[in-house]
């Protein structure tokens, strides 16, 4: 599997709550870094751990995958759950070692509405 199979396999294990079945894809050593709330995990128990927190009915819908000149690959996925009223977009860079992704750094984005001052400057799609 290229690097780009294995990231579609990551989200598409984890919109299955299949949490542990993933861990076959994360190097020993993994780091997980989501800079916009400013923490990290350093293994891939601590990883599954939290996901397993917040639950199994998470949906995440691939929008783009795309792998860079430099071995990186990045995905862009739409992320809901039926018992969460927020919806978000989560933008990921993955690094690889021997196959395995051992570091993902994730933005998350809320997925918002336009702004009442923005109205008269930008189109809603």
């Amino acid at each position: 599997m290229d690097n780009v199979g294995i990231v579609i396999s990551l989200w598409d294990k984890f919109s299955a709550g299949d949490y542990e079945g993933s861990k076959f894809l994360f190097s020993k050593q993994l780091e997980v870094i989501w800079p916009t709330s400013r923490e990290y995990y350093e293994s891939v128990d601590q990883f599954i751990a939290v996901n397993e927190a917040f639950g199994k009915n998470w949906m995440f819908e691939v929008k783009h995958v795309e792998s860079t000149d430099s071995d990186k690959v990045i995905s862009i996925v739409y992320v809901t759950s039926p018992s969460c009223p927020n919806s978000f977009y989560a933008t990921s860079i993955f690094t690889f070692t021997s196959s395995q992704i051992s570091r993902m750094e994730t933005y998350w984005a809320f997925e918002d509405v336009q702004p009442e001052w923005r109205k008269e400057l930008s189109k809603v799609y």
